[in-house]
């Protein structure tokens, strides 16, 4: 067996969600890839599957943010409005978010390596369609420093093939 080291790849990533640099984060980036499918059975077989069809795909990212301006928070909050001017907001207020359409407001999510010149994109992670889902518990503590953690739930671009995430350079040449 020949070990290609050039393929084992380590390190932290730096995430951008619709062009706003997501900062610093704890934890590590978790990608979670996930394959539904059904069991096809036939009487003849019993419990025996004769096949199995796919019957979707859910991807997910956890970004566990550790930069917490008001502008990067507003940003990965559907349910939350800036308070001041855009960019430079003194506060955020979070509202209920009922009925709000999470796919109208996905964008793209992207992982690159930390320290890696963006040209380089054979270790990136592009999610087409990404909406922020944030589920917040954090302690004003000593010795401890405050965590945002969320998950960008993945959509399917209708528009292009159905395509949700890439590995790589997301476009072709």
């Amino acid at each position: 067996m020949t070990v290609n080291t050039e393929d084992i790849s380590l390190g932290v990533c730096d995430v951008t969600f619709d062009g706003i640099d997501l900062g610093s984060t704890k934890g590590g980036v978790e990608v979670s890839i996930k394959t539904s499918n059904y069991e096809v059975k036939a009487d003849q077989l019993g419990d025996t599957p004769v096949k199995d069809v796919i019957t979707g795909t859910t991807v997910e990212v956890k970004v566990p943010m550790l930069e917490t301006n008001l502008t990067k928070l507003k940003s990965v909050m559907p349910q939350a409005v800036g308070i001041g001017t855009s960019g430079s907001e003194v506060g955020v207020e979070i509202r209920s978010g009922v009925n709000i359409d999470l796919l109208d407001l996905a964008a793209e999510l992207k992982l690159h390596p930390t320290g890696v010149d963006a040209s380089y994109t054979k270790d990136d992670f592009t999610a087409f369609k990404a909406a922020p889902l944030p589920n917040f518990t954090f302690k004003y503590e000593t010795g401890s420093e405050r965590v945002y953690e969320v998950t960008f739930k993945c959509y399917p671009d209708t528009s292009a093939n159905n395509k949700i995430a890439a590995f790589g350079k997301p476009t072709a040449p």
